[in-house]
């Protein structure tokens, strides 16, 4: 049987529900199956369906020790991958797949699956990895293919498969099932076949994929399975995956190697209007998940923000930021991006948050053109710092250096006339000349005495609640209408998503950090100190544009 037509012809007559998202990449693998480019072969996929059906067990109650039976949407799913092959070469075409599903979906005994089926079908001297962000969660993996190994007389019998504390492994094949994580001190070696990573949403950087990938460039048919619900790790690596295959399934790009398979709702609103709808990002609602589960977090999530924000994310695929963030991520979610030639010759109004060790500090300028505000912004770390920041903050302070965001200071302080400069080069390359400069007095008077004896008006701006309180809701407002445009820079959105609104009895705000002390909002700061100075002489500034 052809499980992605009959996944494709319920869904057309209305026995399954799935998102737009989902239905354009299911509509474009139909018109696929014509494609002389392509051809389809049920075989691949059939085989793995029934070794999985045949020999794996569920291991978690209720379903414990019962067959696993596939679901329609999971055969789908296999088939594809598996089935499409390149009509010149008749190789595999897709050697990617980004499974996105809520959790409570069974996707991790669906991993278990695969690579038991690939430990066993593959043939001899490959390594299927299972990979995770942390060892904890790459054990949880590892533990239920065990789990599921052990079940299966047939799978458990020792001339078949053992296991020690390292690997499932063949004596006979030498196939070998192994942990990878992204706290794992070796990522080479590997000779990986097929690799698995569960739950990638609290990655902030690719290493964990970069090492299967890698390890894969031999392979004539690789493939890896990215399996994971959202999360609020903000600039992380399923960000960035996200916002890849959404521009495929948009058309903006082409990628015909990478599967985006996307279990997401179409709105908020519809979750709370009709609850047929939660089945777009829980497929196996009423089989595996139940709907009593999610009508009592519904009932929670009208009065406890708290459990709306974890809802919203881990059980309908909807982005969030942690409890008590300024604003939501659609708040702060601008994906416009500006050539910073069009922002030539220019005034502009700078801000910035200066910090000698421990913090970022943060240069930004900011210019007014067709009523949207467009931020230029430049961040400074010293360079004895960045290892131990990167793993305290959970932040890839490495890739952002090599991105050119952020300007390193040799030894272990910033050194402030790094700023100086780069706000003369925005000068002298983009004739780009801020006419005020806002800055907070503390920790700042040499670096201020530079800039004046430059030519620079520094203004001062506290870092208090009555200085920062107007210009704080006023950048607010500009976010969540999308009249900030900040060039998609990665550290700016993180900033902005570990802010906090410290309130005061009238009602007034400032920023603080987000829980951890670990949760930088330097550039956040520097945003509201521009904005502060831009209130000071506002008639000022728009007579001079």
């Amino acid at each position: 049987m052809n499980y992605l037509k009959e996944y494709y012809r319920q869904i057309q007559e209305g026995e399954i529900l799935v998102g737009k998202e989902l239905l354009t990449v299911l509509e474009g693998l139909i018109e696929d199956l014509n494609n002389p480019r392509y051809t389809f072969d049920e075989k691949p996929g059939k085989i793995r369906i029934d070794f999985i059906e045949t020999f794996c067990k569920h291991t978690k109650s209720p379903f414990n020790g019962e067959p696993f039976i596939l679901e329609l949407w999971e055969k789908a799913v296999l088939q594809v991958a598996y089935g499409f092959k390149m009509a010149d070469t008749n190789l595999r075409r897709f050697n990617e797949v980004l499974l996105l599903v809520a959790r409570k979906n069974g996707k991790t005994t669906f991993i278990a699956g695969i690579d038991l089926a690939e430990f066993f079908l593959s043939k001899g001297g490959v390594d299927i990895v299972c990979a995770s962000n942390t060892t904890e969660q790459a054990n949880i993996l590892f533990e239920e293919i065990n789990n599921m190994r052990e079940q299966s007389k047939a799978l458990s019998n020792e001339k078949r498969s053992k296991k020690n504390i390292f690997h499932i492994y063949s004596p006979k094949t030498k196939n070998k099932i192994k942990k990878l994580s992204a706290q794992s001190r070796n990522k080479d070696g590997y000779n990986i076949e097929v690799g698995c990573i569960d739950e990638v949403h609290e990655m902030t950087d690719s290493k964990v994929y970069d090492a299967i990938k890698q390890s894969q460039s031999t392979k004539s048919e690789p493939l890896i399975f990215i399996i994971t619900t959202e999360g609020n790790t903000v600039g992380g690596f399923l960000d960035n995956k996200l916002d890849y295959v959404r521009k495929m399934i948009k058309g903006e790009i082409q990628d015909e190697r990478v599967l985006p398979w996307l279990y997401t709702q179409d709105s908020i609103q519809e979750i709370y209007d009709d609850k047929s709808t939660w089945q777009k990002s829980n497929p196996t609602i009423g089989t595996v998940k139940t709907y009593s589960y999610l009508d009592d977090l519904m009932n929670k999530s009208r009065h406890d923000l708290a459990t709306r924000v974890t809802m919203l994310c881990k059980d309908f695929n909807i982005k969030q930021l942690e409890q008590g963030s300024w604003l939501s991520f659609d708040d702060i979610d601008n994906k416009e991006t500006y050539d910073i030639n069009d922002l030539k010759n220019s005034y502009a109004i700078g801000g910035v948050d200066l910090s000698s060790t421990t913090d970022l500090t943060v240069a930004v300028l900011l210019l007014i053109k067709d009523n949207k505000k467009y931020i230029i912004q430049q961040f400074f770390m010293p360079s004895a710092v960045i290892e131990r920041r990167k793993e305290e903050d959970n932040a890839p302070y490495d890739i952002w250096v090599k991105r050119g965001l952020i300007t390193v200071t040799e030894g272990n302080q910033n050194d402030f006339t790094l700023v100086t400069q780069w706000f003369l080069s925005m000068i002298r390359t983009y004739e780009i000349r801020p006419l005020w400069v806002g800055y907070d007095p503390w920790n700042s008077q040499y670096w201020t005495k530079e800039m004046e004896d430059l030519g620079f008006n520094m203004e001062k701006v506290r870092q208090g609640i009555y200085s920062l309180s107007e210009p704080m809701k006023q950048l607010e407002a500009d976010l969540k209408n999308k009249n900030v445009i900040y060039n998609n820079n990665p550290i700016m959105k993180w900033n902005l998503a570990n802010t906090q609104a410290k309130v005061d009895i009238n009602g007034n705000i400032q920023p603080s950090k987000l829980g951890s002390k670990y949760k930088r909002i330097d550039g956040a700061v520097a945003l509201i100190i521009a904005y502060a100075v831009l209130n000071r002489f506002k008639i000022e500034f728009e007579n001079m544009i």
